[in-house]
């Protein structure tokens, strides 16, 4: 090996991008801000999300007796009051919070997300009582077993906007 061989292995020259390279480099990382700057539009994964949370959320509820027996104790007009506040609370987070970078999509003037965390978050309620037989051991009567799910309900609907939040 003659030693200008050697000399150009120890310090090889820097290969130099050229402007071409550069600018494309440019525009690839100014498409990705931009796509990271565009609102979430509601889809199968945040769907996935807020099934998640509404049941990580409800789960620690479900078996708790003070639940139960509140259910039992309240009237069906209370649980009308305590679905319209949670609803009302569950459509300032979407709609107001500015927590999350959420497109604005609607059906019929009302969020969509607020319409699949609602169905969401009671279907996933009513369905756990349902499975876990908590309406058999707490000895719920249809009126009750409606007062058990709105109140499980509650913690659903905040688990699963906190979970679809979350990007």
């Amino acid at each position: 090996m003659s030693e200008s061989n050697a000399d150009g292995m120890m310090s090889p020259e820097p290969e130099h991008p050229s402007l071409d390279e550069i600018y494309q480099g440019i525009k690839e990382l100014k498409r990705e801000v931009e796509d990271s700057k565009k609102p979430d539009s509601l889809g199968w994964d945040d769907i996935a999300q807020e099934i998640v949370g509404a049941v990580t959320f409800a789960l620690p509820f479900l078996f708790t007796g003070e639940v139960w027996e509140t259910a039992k104790d309240i009237p069906i007009e209370r649980s009308v009051l305590i679905f319209s506040f949670t609803m009302l609370l569950a459509y300032l987070f979407l709609t107001r919070s500015m927590l999350g970078n959420l497109k604005r999509e609607e059906v019929f003037h009302i969020p969509k997300r607020l319409i699949t965390v609602a169905v969401i978050s009671y279907a996933i309620s009513a369905f756990l009582i349902y499975v876990y037989g908590i309406n058999a051991i707490a000895d719920f009567t249809a009126d009750q077993y409606l007062n058990a799910t709105v109140i499980i309900s509650t913690f659903a609907v905040i688990g699963a906007i906190a979970v679809d939040m979350v990007r």
